[in-house]
Order: C-alpha cells, then structure tokens, then sequence
C-alpha cells in the first residue's frame, strides 16, 4: 500500500509540474519595491543590465572564439590508458577530479565520469552517454554514489549515428553485471520536450533497493543549442529541488559540451549571485578545470547567457527591456541559421557517404566480374596447353595412357583386344614376319623390348663437357714443347 501511495504522489507531482508554463507577468514585476530586494538579487539585476550594455551579441561570440583553445595543465593518464571505456579518443577525464568507481579493484575502478563540485555544495557528475561495455560500471557508480536523478540530453541517434547505447528497458526487467535495473513508472512530455522516468536499482545478493529519477530532454542537437530556454529552465529547477543533497548524473554524448552548459548554469547564477563582475569566460575556463573540453560551440556559450538572463526574469530580479528583446531576437536569427546550416551540411554528408557506398559496390562488382572472366581464361588457355602436349605426345605413348587410365578406374573394366591382321613385315631387330593374329603377342613383345633398349641407351649417353673442362682453341693450338734434356746449364760467370 505505501509504495501505490508513493507512486500516486510522483504522479500528481508531476502533473503538477507539467502542467505550470513560464509565463512572464510585467505588472507584477513593476510592483516590486525595491528595498525588497536582497543583495544578491542585486547582483544579478546589475549583471544582467551591464552585460547587455556592454557586449553584443557579435562580440560574446567573438570572446568564446579567443578562448576556444584553452585547456588547463592537467593530468589525463588513466583515462589515457583505458581506451576502451572511452567513447571518443580525444575527449578525455582529468586525473584528479574523475569519479573513482567504490568497492572495485584499482584496475578496474575507472569510468569515464568528473566530478564537478559547486560552490554552494551542490555536486554534479558529467559523464559521456554509455557505451555497450560500460552500462554495468554506469549502473554501479548511479547505485553506489546514491545518485538522486539522471539528466539525459542526448538521443540514442543522431544523423545515423549512435550517441548514447540503451542503458535501461522502458517495457521490462533487465541485468547489467551485478545490478537489476527495473522501470517503475514513466510519463512522457511531462513539459516538452521532458519525459520522466522512475528506475529501481537492485545489486545481486541484497535486499536494498535505490530509486533513481531519470529525466530526459530529448530536443538538444549536438554542437547547437535550443531556441527556447524555458524548457530546460524548468528542466533544471525540478532536478534541483528533487537532488536532496545527492549526486545528480549529468550526460549526452561525449558529456563536454550540452552536459556542461546545463551544469554551467548553476555555476554562473552561485557565482553571479556573489558578485556582479563575474566574466562568463572565468565560468567557461572553472568548467574545464572540473570537465576538459567543457562548451563545445559559441552557440552553446550564448545560449547559457540567455538561460542566465531568464531565470533572473523568471525570479522578478531583472526586468526585461529593448536591449533584451534585441538581443534575444538576434539570439534565435542566429541560432536557426546555423541550425540550418548544419542540416544541410548533415545531408550533404550523408548524401556523398551514399554516393561512396554505392560506388564502391559498383567497384566490387567490377572486380568480381573481372576475377570470373580471368578464370575463364585461365581455364581455357589450360585447356590449350593440355591439347598441344596431347598433339605432341607419341602414339604409343597415348595408347599405354589409356590403358593405364583403363586399369586405374574399376568402373570400366578392360577390355583386351588382339590386333588386327596386317600385312606381312619384318618385325624390327628380328627376322620374323607377322602374318597372323598367332603372331600379335610376339609382335608386342618385340615392341616393349625396343622400348626398354632405347630407355636404357638414354641412361648412358655422355654428358657434354663443359667450358672450363674443354681446353680453349689457344692451348689447342699451341704446340707442346719437349724438354731439351741434353741441354747444358749455363754456369755463372765470376767477376773478377
């Protein structure tokens, strides 16, 4: 009874929650008194009123393009060594603030998740959308950090390519490694573009259980931003009010540029709140520290101002004026711009990949077709050979081929045949002649006799010499000399 109780709660909450719009109402926002106000919803009114008068929106671009580079001196060596569990090769996790996985052994400890800690306490993990050999390790950090919700920014595929792998089953029970993931309760478009989703965790072997509240904003291109700032507003507020104090787990892809900006806006209204001279560069450089690569496009740097300047609308701190206006309608010219643009350069690629693929198809048919008509002629000019050796080979020596291949196959059994009367000859080497068929045994006796002379004679022919064994034609025709021996020696003569 106490968990239908439970889940009858959940769903009026979220009802309730799906059912409230942003609205801005300007009456009331010129009611406020402003002695009213706190010191901190001062420094967000003064920094909101000093960025718009101070910077357009050409030159928040143009500061995201100087500092697009930066990267601090870290240490990456363990999430360089583990590759494997890595999604892309050069996003990679800064040694000292990477989430250890508990009650694992140090060489099997790694994930590809940071720790990303708020001034105020608040504790964010940014992590890259799981791969297939990763959904147990992910399950394992969610249930032993004791994780309150999941932010999910991504989908599964985007323009034919995975971003994110299935890391739960909406319609049954599933087993990641050690733990049991089970869907609860879900409700889709709780706000557009949001779909809420309850999820149990259960380890193998043991009675606890830990629930977990997946949120998934399902309407967020990679490298651009959205046009409307309301949902994730509000997107950001119900993950907040719900986090009591625990992790919340923060991914999209590669967990550096949609991931980071969600987090970036809690960083930019703590610190706002503090002082009203916060660059929003110093925010961007603070996320690298904590998550390398942080903010991936300039779109997604503008589109963190403007949810900035929304919450402090939707909080009666900063009252919307001209500049305002101005600023958020070149926000939304630019952002379906280059949404468009990006599109169509999408489909170009995914047209010109079609055009490779095809055309590499055509090439291996070529070379099947080429590789058919080369053993054809292979066979055929075989075939060629084996008739012109026929062609050479004796009479003689073909009959005894067929015999051998008659004697060979039991199939065909022999059939013996006495030569035809001839005429009478002269048998060879004998004096005989064969008149008859009484004579054809002698006749073929005297052949093979022949046969075997002639093979012996060939045995015995004398090799050629060669060069060097041969005398040249000078020593051949150089005369030999005979030793004189009569011949006296001559004595040496004596020098007096």
């Amino acid at each position: 009874m106490s968990s239908e109780k439970q889940n009858k709660d959940i769903t009026l909450q979220t009802q309730e929650e799906g059912a409230k719009t942003f609205q801005l109402d300007k009456t009331q926002l010129d009611e406020i008194p402003e002695e009213k106000k706190s010191e901190r919803s001062q420094n967000c009114a003064t920094w909101s009123q000093n960025l718009l008068k101070s910077k357009k929106f050409s030159k928040m671009t143009q500061e995201y393009r100087d500092n697009k580079e930066f990267k601090p001196n870290v240490s990456t060596t363990v999430s360089e060594n583990r590759m494997d569990k890595n999604r892309y090769n050069h996003i990679l996790c800064a040694d000292e603030n990477r989430v250890v996985l508990k009650e694992r052994d140090p060489s099997n400890d790694y994930i590809h998740a940071s720790w990303m800690k708020m001034p105020d306490g608040v504790q964010f993990i940014s992590t890259q959308g799981p791969i297939k050999e990763t959904i147990a390790d992910f399950w394992h950090m969610v249930y032993t950090e004791k994780c309150s919700a999941i932010v999910m920014l991504c989908q599964y595929t985007e323009d034919e390519k995975e971003k994110c792998h299935k890391y739960y089953s909406r319609n049954s029970e599933k087993l990641y490694g050690d733990y049991k993931v089970k869907v609860m309760k879900c409700w889709d478009d709780v706000f557009k573009p949001v779909k809420l989703t309850i999820i149990e965790i259960q380890k193998k072997n043991s009675p606890i259980t830990h629930r977990v509240r997946h949120y998934w904003y399902y309407d967020w291109r990679d490298q651009v931003a959205p046009l409307d700032t309301a949902p994730l507003r509000k997107l950001y507020k119900a993950v907040l009010e719900k986090s009591d104090s625990k992790p919340i787990v923060v991914h999209c892809s590669a967990g550096v540029g949609r991931t980071a900006t969600f987090i970036g806006i809690h960083l930019a209204y703590v610190m706002i709140r503090e002082s009203p001279a916060v660059e929003m560069v110093d925010v961007m450089k603070r996320l690298r520290k904590m998550r390398l690569g942080a903010i991936q496009s300039q779109l997604q740097y503008v589109f963190l101002i403007m949810c900035l300047l929304g919450i402090f609308i939707e909080e009666k701190v900063y009252r919307p004026d001209k500049l305002y206006e101005g600023f958020q309608q070149r926000y939304s010219d630019v952002t379906r711009k280059v949404t468009k643009a990006i599109m169509e350069e999408e489909k170009q690629k995914q047209d010109q990949q079609k055009k490779e693929e095809e055309r590499e198809e055509k090439e291996r048919e070529k070379e099947k077709e080429w590789e058919k008509n080369r053993d054809r002629e292979r066979e055929k000019a075989k075939e060629k050979r084996d008739d012109k050796k026929d062609d050479r080979e004796a009479p003689a020596l073909r009959e005894d081929k067929r015999r051998e291949k008659n004697l060979e196959s039991p199939s065909k059994p022999l059939l013996r045949r006495d030569p035809p009367s001839r005429p009478s000859r002269k048998l060879p080497n004998t004096g005989e002649e064969k008149t008859s068929r009484d004579n054809g045994s002698k006749y073929e006796n005297s052949l093979a006799e022949e046969r075997s002379r002639n093979k012996q004679k060939s045995v015995y022919v004398k090799w050629p010499l060669s060069s060097k064994e041969k005398r040249s034609k000078h020593e051949r025709q150089k005369p030999k000399l005979t030793k004189n021996t009569n011949r006296k020696k001559k004595r040496p003569t004596s020098n007096h």
